[in-house]
This record gives C-alpha cells, sequence and structure tokens, in this order.
C-alpha cells in the first residue's frame, strides 16, 4: 500500500489523473538497455545468440528494450565487456539533451555521476571528443563510478570529490555544460522500493528541495557565458522540479531552454511559461520510468568550447595502432600509462582518464574494448564464445592454432588482452574486472 501522506498530496495534484498514476507507479517496468554507440562491435547479434530477445526504442537512438531473456544480461559478453549499459531511457534522454546543447569539444561537469550512467552515456555520445569532470562526494559511490568509467571506456572523464554546494569557488565560469541529476526524495520509486515508501514525508520533501537549490546555485555559477545547465531528478514533486527551475531564473542571469517543444508531456507547477519547456516522464503516460527533465542557460553570449592540438604519440600507441584521436593525451604514472582527453586545468583529480597501458608495451584490455576500431589488425586473434566466457571469469585459455597476436575476439567483440605462454594464453585482464563484479551500475 502506498504513502498515506503521498496519495493525499498527489491526489490533491492530479486529480482525476491520480489513480492511474498511483496503478501506473506499481506497475512492473520494462528493462531497457543504451549501446556503445561509439564502439563498432555487433553486441545485438551476441544478444540474440544467447537468448535475449529486443526491441528498438522508436524515441532514442542505441536505446533497446529487453522483451525477454533479462536474466541472462548480465552474462553476456557484451555486458561484461563495456558493450551495454542497463539503463532506463528518461537518463539517457537527460545525456542526450545536454549533448545536444553543446559547442564542439565542450568542458563539461557532470556535479552528481555516481555511479556513471549518464556520465558514460555523455562521454559516449560526445564520442569522447570532449573533456569531463564527474563529481561524486561519496567515497563509496566514489568506486562504482570509477569502475564503470573503466568499464565503458570513458576515457574524457576525470573525477573529484567534492561537496557539490562549493563547485563554484574551483570551477568559476569554466564549462560548457552542466548536468545536475540531483539528490531527491526517488518518488519514482515509491510503488517499487519499501524503503523510499516508508520514510517518504514532506519534510523529507521540503528538506531536499533546499538541499537542491544550495548545489544548483553553486553549479549554476560554474558555467561559462552561453553555458547550459540540464537539471533532472527522478522524483515528482513541484518542490523539487519546477520550482528550482523557478529559483534560478529569479535569481540568476538566465534564461530557461525549451526542450519540450509541445511533443512531450510538461510541467505540473501551473507556471505555463517553465511547464511549456521542461519534460516530465510520468509513469501513468509514458513508459518511461518516471523523471523530470530541463535546462537553463546562462546568458552573456555564445559557449565556444576548449581547445587542444596534436600530441606527439607515444612510441606504444604507434605499435599497437593504425590511428588514434588526435584530442587525447597519454601520461605516466608509476609504470603505467594513461589516456584521457586535453583540457586547460590542472587540479587534483581522483582519477583522470582510463588505463591504457599497464607497463610499456602491454595494452590493458579495458581501452582495447573501447579503441579495438583503431588497433592493427594483426594483434587479432579468434577465439570460441566458451574461451570468450571463460577468459572473463579471469582464467587462462588454451592457445588456439591459428593465434595471430594478444588482441582476443569473438565474431567482432573486443574480449581481452592475452600473453602467450607455452600452450597457454595467460589472462592479463584486470583483476579490478573480477573483484567488481557485484559494484553498483
Amino acid at each position: 500500500m502506498l504513502n498515506n501522506a503521498f496519495v493525499e498530496k498527489y491526489t490533491q495534484l492530479l486529480e482525476e489523473k491520480a489513480e492511474s498514476f498511483f496503478d501506473a507507479l506499481q506497475g512492473e517496468r520494462k528493462k531497457y538497455i543504451r549501446l556503445a554507440s561509439s564502439r563498432p562491435a555487433d553486441y545485438l547479434c551476441e544478444l540474440k545468440e544467447a537468448g535475449v530477445a529486443v526491441s528498438e526504442d522508436k524515441n532514442l537512438p542505441d536505446v533497446f528494450r529487453i522483451e525477454s531473456g533479462e536474466e541472462k544480461l548480465t552474462g553476456t559478453l557484451g555486458f561484461q565487456t563495456g558493450g551495454f549499459y542497463i539503463m532506463n531511457p528518461s537518463s539517457v534522454y537527460t545525456a542526450r539533451v545536454l549533448c545536444s546543447l553543446m559547442p564542439e569539444y565542450p568542458y563539461i561537469l557532470d556535479v552528481a555521476s555516481a555511479p556513471g550512467g549518464k556520465t558514460c552515456a555523455i562521454a559516449d555520445i560526445l564520442n569522447n571528443r570532449c573533456a569531463i569532470i564527474a563529481n561524486e562526494p561519496s567515497g563509496k559511490r566514489m568506486k562504482s563510478l570509477q569502475y564503470n568509467l573503466e568499464k565503458y571506456g570513458a576515457y574524457s572523464v576525470r573525477t573529484i570529490g567534492r561537496d557539490g554546494r562549493s563547485l563554484h569557488k574551483t570551477f568559476d565560469k569554466f564549462f560548457d555544460g552542466v548536468l545536475l541529476d540531483a539528490p531527491c526524495s526517488n518518488e519514482n520509486k515509491i510503488g517499487r522500493n519499501k524503503t523510499v515508501n516508508s520514510e517518504w514525508n514532506q519534510e523529507m520533501v521540503d528538506r531536499m528541495a533546499k538541499l537542491q537549490k544550495e548545489i544548483a546555485a553553486s553549479a549554476f555559477e560554474t558555467l561559462k557565458e552561453g553555458g547550459v545547465m540540464v537539471y533532472s531528478t527522478c522524483t515528482f514533486s513541484v518542490e523539487e522540479n519546477e520550482e528550482v527551475v523557478k529559483y534560478l531564473l529569479d535569481n540568476f542571469d538566465c534564461e530557461l531552454v525549451d526542450i519540450n517543444g509541445g511533443s512531450g508531456t510538461g510541467g505540473i507547477s501551473g507556471d505555463e511559461k517553465i511547464d511549456s519547456c521542461v519534460v516530465r516522464y510520468m509513469p501513468h503516460t509514458d513508459i518511461y520510468d518516471g523523471f523530470f527533465i530541463s535546462a537553463v542557460r546562462r546568458k552573456g553570449g555564445e559557449s565556444s568550447g576548449g581547445a587542444f592540438s596534436r600530441q606527439k604519440k607515444h612510441k606504444s600507441i604507434s605499435e599497437f595502432f593504425e590511428d588514434f584521436p588526435d584530442w587525447t593525451e597519454i601520461y605516466e604514472k608509476g609504470n603505467s600509462f594513461y589516456l584521457t582527453t586535453q583540457m586547460d586545468r590542472s587540479i587534483n583529480f581522483s582519477k583522470n582518464g582510463i588505463l591504457i597501458f599497464k607497463r610499456e608495451g602491454e595494452l590493458s584490455s579495458q581501452a582495447f574494448w573501447q579503441l579495438s576500431n583503431f588497433l592493427k589488425k594483426e594483434f587479432r586473434t579468434e577465439i570460441s564464445l566458451e574461451a570468450a566466457l571463460r577468459y572473463l571469469k579471469g582464467f587462462d585459455i588454451e592457445k588456439v592454432q591459428d593465434y595471430h597476436g594478444p588482441a582476443l575476439y569473438y565474431n567482432d567483440i573486443p574480449i581481452g588482452i592475452t600473453k602467450p605462454v607455452d600452450s597457454m594464453l595467460k589472462n592479463k585482464l584486470d583483476r579490478y574486472f573480477l573483484y567488481g563484479k557485484n559494484i553498483e551500475w
């Protein structure tokens, strides 16, 4: 049974639509995946082979609904190697809105990033041709974020762990784009999560709205003139959504960006100027999980993006790759080398890019997953599905007769890097991906 105070509030707000809203909140929702569009592998073919049936979403590119075989998803090669992310389309839409409003080579801030689904989506949609700072104040959730950035090849991302209310002190007028998917009362989960249902109360909503305004104020000040902040939540309350947008419009030199265009469900605040420009996904009117999305632009001109210059290639790049993105740079830390993108900023990041070489001349599997389309063909070795699954469990595998090089593929899916030792192929998969199997995503 839904929380009585919640039912009373939304009965008054939604009137005759309230009952269908409550029913939908407690109904089953389909699971979706977002394919990594920056990778050339055919992960859909592998899903079909594994017995997972999908249908293409009609509204969002690279998004597919799981029709059957959901229980097999996490055991597939595609999931284990970062070929797709299990996430709701409403979250994908939020990332796409921000990307659609960005200049060439944007500097982007994700204010509350963990576990990293939207961060990885932004990096992927922009083909990592950007520089992203992902902030996550929780140390525990930072581990999930960093794991997912490696797995999904988001080498354009740097991480920091700051209080979201103080970001402007470090990044005054620095970013072309900001994503604030704000901490909220999680009302979207109230019909399926006993804790959310039992703990919901109006005092919590008011408390969250106050926090959201404080974070939004700081995040807005990090925008360049002409920069855009996308503000979103996975809750329904007007206090945490339209009223936060109104707070920004009333207190900062900004304008509302119309991301609705009259084609989607709008706001429910009664303020037509705001309601007509924002997007809501409501459980009784939309097939996606409940969400609120809006965008505001800082006045004062056009945001122009960052700059990059072609860097001298590291010698290991020339050894492994035919070509390579010219907006990247490689830096050394200890005996290892990391791949990132260029950014005109030097602070103490928790993490900067992804591991590309464990040591000179030894390519990491996660970099291979993301960059396989640039790899020289002579390094390619085909293995069976059984061998690929065994490799991803951390085992060495038998050396195939037709061995060519250390880069293992199953069909066109990159599996990992190996080293031949006698009759075996030694597993070089970072243990990180074995110990993190149960991490939040």
